[in-house]
C-alpha cells in the first residue's frame, strides 16, 4: 500500500516497497518532458511567476540544509524548474510540511500503515490525497481515517468534477466547490413573501 498527500508534496511508501518504489519514480520521473503546456506533450510547464519560483528555490535549498537527499533536480531555465525529488525525509522537514504547488516531491519511509497514516495527517494541511492498494477495501478503510477534503483510491489525487464536492481540510480551504455543495457554500436562503390582498386576522 501506498499514501499519497498534498497534491504529491509528499509521497508516504511502506518500506516494504521502498526502495523500488524509489528507483522506479526517479526513473519516470527524469523522462518527464518539460516545455510549452500548449503542447500534448509536455508533462511540466513553466512555474506561474518569479516569486513563486523564488520560493520554490527557498524550500529546495532548506530541504539540502535539513538533510534531504536530492536524487533528482537542476537548475531552472527561465520559469522553467526540473522535478526535483528528496529521499531521507523525515515529516518534520519544511519539504514535508510545506504546501507548494511546484515540481517539488519528498519521499518519506513509514514502517507500516498505522504510520503511515499518523504521517499523512500530521499536517496542517488537507486538501487531495490518494491511496494505492491491492486491496480495495483496506484503501476505503484507510482514506475514511485521513483528515483530506478528498481522498482518491487508486488513481492522482488532482481530481475535480463539476459535480463532486472539491474542497479542503485544516489550512487547505473552506467549504466545497462543485455541484449545489458550490451554491450551499455561495448563497444563503433568504425568504420574501408579497401579501397583495390585506389579510384578515384573528382577533
Amino acid at each position: 500500500m501506498g499514501y499519497y498527500g498534498d497534491l504529491i508534496n509528499r509521497l508516504i511508501v511502506d518500506e516494504r516497497v521502498y526502495d523500488e518504489f524509489v528507483d522506479r519514480f526517479v526513473d519516470r520521473v527524469r523522462n518527464l518532458k518539460m516545455g510549452d503546456p500548449n503542447d500534448p506533450d509536455t508533462d511540466i510547464g513553466p512555474i506561474i511567476n518569479e516569486a513563486q519560483l523564488n520560493s520554490h528555490l527557498k524550500h529546495i535549498q532548506q530541504a539540502r540544509q535539513e538533510g534531504a537527499r536530492q536524487l533528482l533536480g537542476g537548475d531552472p531555465d527561465g520559469l522553467m524548474l526540473p522535478p526535483h525529488v528528496f529521499v531521507d525525509v523525515n515529516n518534520q522537514m519544511s519539504v514535508a510540511r510545506e504546501e507548494m504547488f511546484g515540481p517539488i516531491v519528498s519521499i518519506i519511509k513509514v514502517r507500516d500503515e498505522a504510520e503511515a497514516l499518523q504521517v499523512a495527517n500530521d499536517t496542517e494541511y488537507g486538501l487531495s490525497s490518494a491511496v494505492f492498494t491491492r486491496d480495495e477495501g483496506r484503501g476505503l478503510r484507510f482514506a475514511r481515517l485521513m483528515q483530506a477534503g478528498m481522498t482518491h483510491i487508486n488513481d492522482q489525487t488532482v481530481n475535480d468534477l463539476p459535480n463532486a464536492p472539491f474542497g479542503g481540510e485544516k489550512n487547505s480551504g473552506i467549504g466545497r466547490f462543485g455541484g449545489n455543495w458550490a451554491i450551499e457554500e455561495f448563497t444563503t436562503d433568504h425568504w420574501i413573501t408579497v401579501q397583495h390582498t390585506p389579510r384578515t386576522y384573528p382577533i
